[in-house]
């Protein structure tokens, strides 16, 4: 009896002891979690204006930066790189692209003997080069030439993957297990022909049928045994394609988790191996780095444990499910998803034509102050591929393994049951590709710079007396540029956060006062070009491409205009109207006041710092030092607003620029003073400047060094459309495009407005998407009749 009451005795002392060393794994879990996500980490997408292309064309696309921690666009992105890759790897152009405000745009112009297949776009940023995993953002396209033309990603069931994963990564010998099934054709496409699979034995005779989706996805639940062979088969177009089993178990832990059964609540299940002697575990469910963790206990002699857990404990978005043993090494892990409390509102479009013909789109998304890009094409076209839209790119991709995409729009703008289910049909069979053993043991670090804007550094190749008096001064009329810095003891200067177009000319001259002296050096720019160090290898096809031209079965293509063969006509001189604003439908110069500056402006306003003076800014100018605040307070502290300056939609980073700048070399001006500014910085007011492009340099001072910027910022073309023969035919509804257009900004009620160009189409397939100045996304596909 003593013995008992001691052995309790015992027992009762130890539990303090023990509850103490399972808070201290947790805090270690804890600490990992926040060390390996402690770093900013960008999501990209980019919307092309399709997916098929020919020869002939441009590749436009609209990019969305997104800031993992806030859930809101990434504002102060400005680097942002773009490859252009072909089947095999290698890269065939690339660019340096200006992210303004969490978005940036851009094209590719293909080259006349690019042959057909498909070839890939990869955005990425140099601060990506600090992590373990590829958190660039990959677009796949096919071009076609029509030399040789064929459809790369129609149908080919010539070979067939089926995809096993079991639920948490574990197949347990006997307990029911759940797995994951993935069908897809050689050109990992899903196989949409089939609606079941069927699970054989050694024998060949079905032990279970099992539901396949039409996007490929299924579910099976079995109890493996050892010793037993097992096979899912299936049947596409009368030929039997088969995948063996994986084999289970005898030890380890499985999985079942259920956010969408139970309103408000996660069921998970717990399941460990009958040989299995843990007795004790944690659940870690995590979002990045925050984080939630339970204890899993067995009970004697059961095998199984439920826990049910509020999903307003969990985090909005893809949540990852790891368990964890007491040495902190995880048995199995699960991806899931908690759907926000509201979905996203439709987009409502309507139309109005004129008496001319001319159509405009009205939009209404409610939401304000919304950065959208749309997409005109017809209706019946075949270059859209809609498995990829900016809901997978920035809310599921990021997070998995696989590279499969979703069509992820269709079930997260509406959060109901059947949405829910299919959408967890896909994820089973994906894993986290954040590894627990990095996630340990090997934190990220910024050993890569987070780029804004370029670096100018070079070496002064003279004697210059005296050279502490000496300061040198860069300007750069095209790139609004006139700085003055110092020169150091080795004669070296540096200058950086630059937003410099590619080919702009840099003008340096040494001063001292009033003095002005010529300069020898040798300039360098830096952060032009960063090499991305998981440059993306395309998978090795497992089918060849279906190549169909000569057959009659190739889908008609359009007919372009031939130059050649063009008849000329006579020059028309058009007189433009002098005091048209070029610029005010431009992207965000709505909510903003124009002006089209006159000689009165110029003679009443000399330098452009007067005009901002005039309209409700306080300008101070120092030497060559430009300060302009906003005259209200709207801090605690006192301090002074400031607000966001452009000058040809390039944004100014320092306000010296505008020192001496005469108005009578402006050509539009836009303002609001109490516009806001979606920054953490104490911004307010907006002021867009608009150079003449015809600018006289009789006046302007040159220096005799000059250097040219290569591969800077790329400049942004404005959308142009392939010069058809005709849009009304076959060709150019299954491969033209109607219009695009990258820069579209909503209202404060969420209204936009757009040109539609007339093409003869009687019905046009819109694709829209954006994303908010809260993080709110957008991606509808509509489909309007213009009968």
């Amino acid at each position: 009896m003593k013995k008992n009451i001691y052995a309790l005795l015992s027992i009762f002392c130890l539990l303090p002891f023990l509850s103490v060393a399972q808070d201290a794994k947790k805090e270690q879990i804890n600490k990992a979690l926040n060390d390996y996500f402690f770093l900013e980490r960008e999501n990209i997408h980019a919307h092309f204006d399709k997916d098929i292309f020919l020869t002939d064309e441009k590749v436009w696309f609209k990019g969305y930066v997104y800031h993992r921690k806030t859930g809101k666009p990434f504002y102060s992105c400005i680097n942002i790189f773009a490859s252009l890759i072909d089947n095999s790897g290698k890269v065939l152009d690339s660019q340096l692209l200006y992210g303004n405000l969490g978005t940036f745009s851009g094209s590719f112009q293909l080259q006349p003997d690019m042959p057909t297949g498909r070839y890939y776009v990869q955005f990425y940023t140099n601060w990506m080069n600090n992590f373990t995993e590829d958190e660039s953002f990959v677009k796949e396209i096919s071009i076609i030439n029509k030399n040789a033309p064929s459809l790369p990603n129609i149908p080919n069931y010539s070979n067939i993957n089926i995809s096993l994963h079991p639920e948490g990564g574990n197949l347990i010998a006997g307990i029911n297990n759940a797995v994951g099934i993935s069908i897809t054709d050689c050109n990992n496409k899903p196989v949409t022909v089939i609606n079941e699979a069927r699970l054989l034995n050694a024998q060949g005779a079905i032990i279970k049928t099992v539901t396949i989706n039409n996007k490929g996805f299924g579910k099976l639940d079995y109890i493996p045994e050892t010793g037993k062979v097992y096979t899912l088969s299936v049947n596409i177009n009368g030929k039997e394609h088969s995948q063996p089993m994986p084999y289970p178990k005898l030890n380890g832990v499985a999985i079942e988790v259920n956010s969408f059964a139970m309103s408000g609540k996660t069921i998970v299940k717990v399941k460990r191996a009958k040989a299995e002697n843990t007795t004790a575990l944690f659940l870690v469910a995590h979002k990045d780095e925050k984080s939630v963790i339970f204890d899993v206990k067995f009970e004697s002699g059961k095998n199984e444990e439920i826990l049910v857990i509020e999903n307003t404990d969990l985090f909005e978005g893809l949540n990852t499910i790891r368990i964890v043993d007491g040495n902190l090494n995880e048995m199995a892990n699960r991806v899931f998803y908690i759907y926000p409390k509201t979905n996203s509102s439709p987009v409502n479009l309507s139309y109005t034509k004129d008496a001319h013909g001319n159509i405009e789109l009205a939009g209404d998304v409610h939401a304000p102050n919304m950065n959208l890009s749309i997409s005109m094409l017809p209706v019946n076209t075949l270059t859209v591929n809609e498995e990829s839209d900016i809901f997978n790119s920035l809310l599921l991709a990021p997070y998995l393994d696989s590279s499969q995409g979703i069509a992820a729009r269709q079930y997260l703008s509406d959060a109901n049951r059947r949405n829910q289910y299919e959408l967890d049909l896909f994820l089973m069979g994906k894993s986290s590709k954040y590894r627990w053993e990095n996630i340990k043991n090997n934190p990220p670090a910024s050993n890569y710079t987070f780029d804004i804007g370029l670096a100018l550094k070079g070496k002064i190749n003279q004697n210059i007396p005296g050279s502490g008096k000496y300061k040198l001064r860069v300007s750069s009329l095209s790139g609004q540029l006139d700085e003055v810095v110092e020169i150091d003891n080795n004669n070296e200067f540096y200058l950086d956060h630059l937003i410099l177009a590619d080919s702009t000319k840099l003008d340096f001259i040494l001063l001292k006062g009033d003095e002005k002296k010529e300069v020898k050096l040798y300039p360098q720019i830096f952060n032009n070009k960063r090499t991305y160090n998981k440059p993306y290898k395309p998978l090795a096809p497992l089918c060849s491409n279906a190549t169909i031209a000569g057959t009659g079965q190739f889908p008609e293509l359009p007919d372009y205009l031939a130059p050649t063969n063009a008849t000329m006509l006579e020059e028309v001189k058009i007189e433009a109207d002098p005091n048209r604003l070029k610029y005010k439908t431009a992207f965000g110069n709505s909510q903003l006041r124009p002006y089209k500056i006159s000689e009165t402006d110029s003679r009443n306003f000399f330098y452009i710092t007067d005009l901002i003076r005039y309209h409700g800014f306080d300008v101070t100018i120092n030497g060559g030092s430009v300060s302009i605040t906003g005259r209200n307070v709207r801090t605690i502290n006192g301090q002074k607003t400031t607000p966001m300056i452009y000058i040809d939609n390039i944004i100014v980073m320092d306000y010296d620029i505008l020192f001496m700048m005469q108005t009578a070399d402006v050509d539009e001006f836009y303002i609001n003073q109490h516009a806001v500014v979606p920054t953490v910085d104490n911004r307010e007011g907006i002021i867009k400047i608009y150079m003449k492009k015809n600018i006289s340099s009789k006046s302007k001072v040159k220096s005799p060094t000059s250097f040219m910027v290569a591969e800077g910022f790329s400049v942004m073309d404005t959308f142009k459309n392939s010069q058809y023969l005709s849009t009304a035919t076959k060709g150019f509804e299954n491969f033209g495009i109607i219009g695009w257009e990258p820069l579209i900004a909503t209202d404060e009620k969420g209204h936009f407005k757009v040109a539609l160009p007339y093409t003869q189409q009687e019905s046009v397939k819109i694709l829209i998407e954006g994303i908010g100045p809260d993080g709110s996304i957008i991606s509808q596909v509509k489909t309007i009749s213009l009968n």
